[in-house]
């Protein structure tokens, strides 16, 4: 269940009060109207309006009766808080879009391994013992979508490891962000993105499609983005195309404008509230305004012209990036001066943040903030948001 969310059940009628109504009896047409429209703005909301009684639970559908890769129902602008917890099995969930918080009770993190969440707000989990059974988990709705086991994707010398659990985290090679759901919303994309590898199912399936991929020797963060996976290489930024008539390949969308130098450079894709951009992170010059040696250009993604345009903007929003993976949120919903505009938030992650102390970097100035604190758990919303995506 979900704590802290408030439910509208029926009351008794007081005293002398004409105005009062019976709200179960609204009747299947307007309730399942409301319930429509509730959900096509928030799954949380919908799963709220079931709460609260059972005549409205029967005119909406229930989401666990659908297919677990089914948009309607996926928590689309929650993220899950990796914080220092009591509860372990009970992680809170950030709406990115109102700044709302909640606890969710997860049992399956119990026994499960966490290797990421997707872009549309489900869990990637790896059973513990079930060695390589591989999950999808809507935390929301609690629907669970079972995927083909990890070993028909993994090299050979992975399936001998014992036990399981010790090397999903072997050095960050089996976490999987930028996975997702792709193209028809009937397919799911696994991304190992240190082992330049993608692997392609459908729920039912018995094995992984492997798709191999060069990077060029870059640590570049993938994306899955408007129901396409995107990842980077020397070519350019790369769209994976799958087709009835084609096996799945990656092709080129958009052509890189700057010179990227492998190893020492990073590229990061951002899905910065609906608009695809990338971050070049660069070793650059030292300034008086930022002392640790590292810049940050960032790039629209005009997937239609197929090119990068420069920008020096976020559009008043502010990202916090990390190596495999990004955060993009508006600055509206959170409390004043707790966050900045246009402002990169590095991710616990990052050598220049631990060794260089820079912890924003401001796009208006180039200016480098140092970590707020430095204490091993988070004290301020920017270092839990750090946290948040940090590998």
């Amino acid at each position: 269940m979900m704590d802290g969310w408030c439910f509208s059940g029926l009351i008794d009628p007081p005293d002398n009060n004409s105005s009062w109504r019976d709200w179960s009896d609204l009747g299947d047409g307007p309730a399942g109207l409301i319930a429509e429209r509730v959900l096509a703005y928030d799954v949380a909301d919908y799963v709220r309006f079931r709460a609260v009684c059972r005549p409205w639970r029967q005119c909406s559908p229930d989401p666990r009766t659908h297919g677990g890769l089914d948009r309607r129902f996926h928590p689309w602008r929650w993220t899950m808080l990796r914080e220092e917890r009591p509860v372990p099995d009970r992680p809170c969930f950030l709406n990115t879009s109102t700044g709302e918080c909640v606890k969710v009770d997860i049992p399956e993190l119990h026994d499960h391994e966490l290797l990421s969440f997707t872009s549309e707000g489900l869990l990637v989990l790896v059973h513990k013992t079930q060695r390589a059974t591989v999950r999808l988990l809507n935390p929301l709705t609690r629907h669970i979508t079972e995927l083909p086991p990890l070993t028909t994707l993994l090299p050979t010398k992975y399936h001998h490891c014992k036990p399981f659990e010790n090397y999903i985290y072997f050095d960050g090679e089996l976490a999987t962000w930028g996975s997702g759901i792709a193209n028809d919303g009937s397919t799911v994309v696994l991304c190992l993105n240190w082992l330049r590898m993608i692997g392609v199912a459908k729920p039912g399936d018995d094995s992984w499609n492997l798709i191999k991929y060069n990077g060029d020797g870059m640590t570049a963060a993938p994306l899955t983005f408007a129901g396409r996976f995107y990842c980077v290489n020397l070519s350019g930024v790369m769209v994976l195309e799958m087709g009835a008539e084609q096996p799945p390949q990656l092709k080129v969308s958009a052509k890189l404008r700057m010179r990227v130098t492998p190893i020492a450079d990073s590229v990061h894709l951002v899905d910065n509230c609906g608009e695809l951009m990338l971050v070049h992170r660069r070793c650059g010059r030292l300034t008086a305004r930022n002392k640790s040696g590292w810049g940050y250009d960032v790039y629209r993604v005009d997937l239609k012209a197929g090119r990068l345009l420069r920008v020096k903007s976020l559009g008043g929003n502010s990202v916090f990036m990390g190596l495999c993976c990004s955060l993009s949120v508006p600055l509206n919903i959170f409390p004043s001066h707790s966050i900045s505009a246009d402002t990169i938030y590095l991710s616990l992650d990052f050598n220049e943040r631990k060794a260089l102390k820079a912890a924003a970097y401001h796009l208006a100035d180039g200016s480098v903030d140092p970590p707020c604190s430095l204490a091993p758990r988070p004290h301020t919303l920017t270092d839990c948001l750090s946290l948040s995506i940090t590998e």
